[in-house]
């Protein structure tokens, strides 16, 4: 039984552990997006926006 209540701890330290962990990388790409932006029109490769740049070429198909 003791052993029961120890892996029940175990798991629930596990899963605010993640989601800690979760917290602190949205937090920092948050951060991470004051960059100033700019335009992809020539090429994706140009700025730092290479998610916009493939969701706007994708739509545009």
């Amino acid at each position: 039984m003791k052993a029961l209540i120890a892996f029940i701890v175990m798991a629930l330290c596990i899963l605010a552990l993640i989601e800690i962990n979760e917290r602190i990388k949205a937090k920092k790409k948050n951060q991470g997006s004051e960059v100033p932006k700019k335009d992809c029109n020539d090429s994706c490769s140009d700025c730092s926006l290479m998610d916009v740049c493939d969701k706007k070429s994708t739509a545009a198909q």
